[in-house]
This record gives structure tokens, sequence and C-alpha cells, in this order.
């Protein structure tokens, strides 16, 4: 019990509270760095942010029938109006319920209830999306791309149905399930929150191929001294240098170092590679050579700096990188409401969409 306490206040203590403050620090220091190439500006980031939204924003177009006494208006005044919308993501909520239901060895009655509740969602969804094209029109319906993907969802849905129907074992169709469970992305356009914290994600994507980058040029710096230092270690199943996981090839030691990056036994691995170890025969030496290296003249213990330093760089210094760019972009998210951001003139572009919809 002594041992049990012991393990887990050091846990508390060190890992989730100074390593905490070492992220906190490379993100502050992110944070700073960024200020400091902007310093001789008079603008303030978040006002450099609104003019390169402003300028690069354009009006959206939201398609509306001009002659209010046809069908078609009051067939598109039905499909745009809020119980219409709550009508369909209160069919989504449902169907991602039923599609929870499922489970292993269940009887073949509750397996065909839930077929043909699948279904009939499915039928439901087809009939919305048809609705949607005679009041937008054809080519209107297909310049939204929300309405894009609520097409192929529903294609893929009835698809699924028709292979199941037929019977088709040629190929193993299963993947096409996956545009049951689609049809839950749509709940992520509703609520201002949500799209801020979607808004964030996106603009942090321009920032990230930078990180990944940088990540890029360490992995290739480690994969080339790894394959130079423990290339030639001999296979063994017995140890964690395998023909799964060895730095024999450039291809092969970045899948090593990604397995390291990742914390799966990298001690193990940086163990398989100290002095000592067996290596490869050497193919270009005639049989009558004498390879004396052969029983123990592999490996390195500049294994232990090789490992310990690519997992603090990966895991402690690269990854939290990512962490940095993502929080310089939630920055505006705690600050006061009241400061205008980006966020909220891509709010507005959308909003004003609904009272200017030729986009004049």
């Amino acid at each position: 019990m002594e041992m049990s306490i012991f393990y887990v206040i050091y846990f508390v203590v060190f890992p989730f509270f100074f390593v905490n403050i070492f992220v906190a620090l490379i993100i502050i220091t992110f944070q700073e760095q960024g200020d400091k190439m902007m310093e001789e500006c008079s603008l303030e980031k978040n006002e450099r942010a609104c003019i390169d939204f402003a300028l690069g924003a354009k009006p959206l177009t939201r398609y509306m029938p001009q002659n209010r006494h046809t069908f078609q208006y009051r067939l598109w005044h039905f499909v745009v109006s809020p119980s219409f919308e709550y009508t369909v993501l209160a069919m989504i909520a449902l169907n991602t319920i039923v599609l929870m239901m499922k489970y292993y060895s269940a009887p073949p009655a509750y397996e065909a209830v839930l077929k043909h509740l699948n279904t009939a969602f499915t039928v439901l969804f087809s009939v919305e999306c048809v609705l949607k094209i005679v009041a937008f029109g054809f080519l209107n319906y297909f310049r939204d791309t929300w309405n894009i993907f609520d097409f192929i969802t529903v294609l893929g849905s009835i698809t699924e149905i028709v292979v199941d129907v037929q019977f088709v074992d040629t190929f193993n169709m299963s993947f096409l399930k996956l545009f049951r469970a689609a049809r839950l992305i749509k709940l992520l356009r509703q609520g201002y929150t949500i799209r801020i914290l979607l808004w964030t994600f996106v603009q942090s994507f321009k920032a990230l191929p930078y990180v990944c980058l940088l990540i890029a040029m360490l992995f290739f710096i480690y994969a080339i001294i790894g394959m130079q230092v423990f290339g030639n270690i001999k296979l063994n199943e017995e140890t964690h240098i395998t023909q799964h996981n060895n730095f024999k090839s450039f291809s092969g030691a970045l899948m090593l170092l990604f397995r390291s990056a990742t914390g799966e036994s990298w001690q193990e691995i940086m163990l398989s590679c100290l002095g000592g170890q067996k290596c490869e025969t050497d193919t270009s030496l005639p049989p009558a050579v004498p390879t004396s290296d052969q029983e123990g003249g592999c490996g390195s213990d500049f294994a232990y700096f090789y490992f310990v330093s690519f997992i603090f760089f990966s895991s402690f210094l690269m990854l939290n990188l990512f962490v940095a760019v993502i929080m310089d972009n939630f920055e505006y998210l705690t600050r006061d409401s009241s400061i205008l951001g980006p966020h909220h003139l891509d709010e507005f572009v959308r909003i004003w969409g609904e009272y200017d919809r030729a986009a004049r």
C-alpha cells in the first residue's frame, strides 16, 4: 500500500503538474516570439487578424425563388424554416441512437427491427434531399457545401441498402455503413459556440504545416543517424529489433521512430540497441573470412543519448508546439466577448447572407 501511495503521488506531482508547467512555458514562449515579430506594427494581433479576414472575405449567395406565388417558393419557404431544420436534426439524433443500439450476438428479430429502422431513416433523409433539390433547383442545391455532403451521405446510405438486399459478397462493403454515422456531422453546423471552435481549428491548420515540417526534419535527421549506428544489429524476435522494427532501411527507421514517439516501449528498443548485440552477416565478404564482430560487435551505448534526446525533442517539445499553435488561436475565446474578432466577422458573413441572398 505504501508503494502504491508513493507512485500515485509521484504521477500526480510530476507528470500532471511539472510536465504541464513545461508545456505552458513552451506556449508562452511561442506567443512571445510571435509578438516580437510584430512589435513595430501599430496594430495589435487581433486587429491584424480582422483586417486579413476582411481582405479575403466574400459574401454568401443564398438562393430564393423570385415569384412568391409558385409551388417552388412555398416548398423553399418550408425547407428553410426553423421547424424543418429542427425536425431533421431530431431525426439525425434518433438515427444515431438506433446505431448505438446494435450489439454483438443480438437476437435475429432485434437485428431485423434495427435494419428496418435504418432503412426508414434513409428514406426520410432521401425525401429531405429531394425536397431541397426541387426547392433550390439542381444547380443552386449543389452550390452549398453542406448540401453536397448531404447528397453524398444519402447516396452512400442507399448504396449500402441496395448492396445489403442483393447479398453482394464479392467485396467487403461494410465501409458503406460509415455513411449512416456521417449524418451526425450535420449537427456541427448548429450552435454559435461550435462554429467558433471549428473556425479556430481550421485557422490553426494554417500554422501547423510549419510545425509538421520541423518534426519531419527531426525524424529525418534521427532516422539517418539510427541507420548508421544501429543498422547492422541482427534481427532477433526475442528482442525488440525484429523484421518489423529495425534501422535497416530509411522507411523502417521512420516507422521505428514514430512508434517510439508515441511512447510504445521505446525504452525496450533502446535496450535492444546497446553495445554487445549480434551483427548481421556481411554478404560482401567471402565465407572463409572470419567475422568476429558478428558475435557481439554491434550496437552502441550511444543508444541512451540517442533515444532519450529523441523522446525529449519529439514528445516534450515538438508535439507541444501543436498545442501552442492551437492555444494561440484559442486566445480570443478567453478574452472579453465585446472585443471584435475575426470569428465575429465570419458569423456576420453567415448572417448577412440571410438578408442579402443575392450577395449584392
